[in-house]
């Protein structure tokens, strides 16, 4: 049998490649370090689990958790948010997003669309709006995930701004 290559076989399985920013300078930096006690809930992302999600203030995450028999658990951090509205209202929209609904981001969308099934909201609910922002920039500035665009530290620090683009 000769050898050859199923190029839509390799396209599929490069779409799939993803970085991540694993620092752990920034998980012991003091700034970075979660001001109040969060008590962190998840259900996956689906619309049989909004009823579920409180209607309070807070923060959130999108982890993908690969279902794999046998295995330790592994979770992949793609998003991180905040809401000052309330947390069933946001869920909302990420599954009017999710269908396509308004104007979707793209990053976002394809993270929908490539990890259907397998990916989870976390949340924790805070009920002080400014601890809702100082929690939610820990996160991003801790974690710099990659499908978030708007990262405070990332205005400030240059080496930070594009390292997704990057080799």
């Amino acid at each position: 049998m000769a050898y050859d290559l199923d190029f839509h076989e390799e396209g599929d399985l490069i779409l799939h490649i993803k970085k991540f920013f694993l620092h752990p300078s920034s998980w012991n930096e003091a700034e970075n370090q979660i001001p109040i006690t969060l008590s962190w809930r998840k259900y996956k992302f689906s619309p049989q689990n909004r009823t579920k999600i409180p209607t309070s203030s807070g923060v959130y995450a999108f982890v993908v958790i690969p279902e794999f028999d046998n295995c330790f658990e592994t979770k992949y951090l793609f998003y991180a948010g905040k809401t000052n509205r309330t947390l069933r209202e946001r869920y909302a929209e990420y599954l009017r997003e999710r269908a396509g609904k308004g104007k979707p981001r793209n990053k976002v969308f394809k993270m929908f669309k490539q990890y259907d099934g397998y990916l989870h909201f976390f949340f924790s609910e805070i009920e002080n709006s400014n601890d809702v922002d100082s929690c939610e920039d820990c996160l991003l500035n801790t974690f710099v995930p990659h499908v978030n665009v708007q990262i405070a530290k990332a205005k400030i620090k240059p080496e930070l701004q594009y390292i997704y683009e990057s080799a």
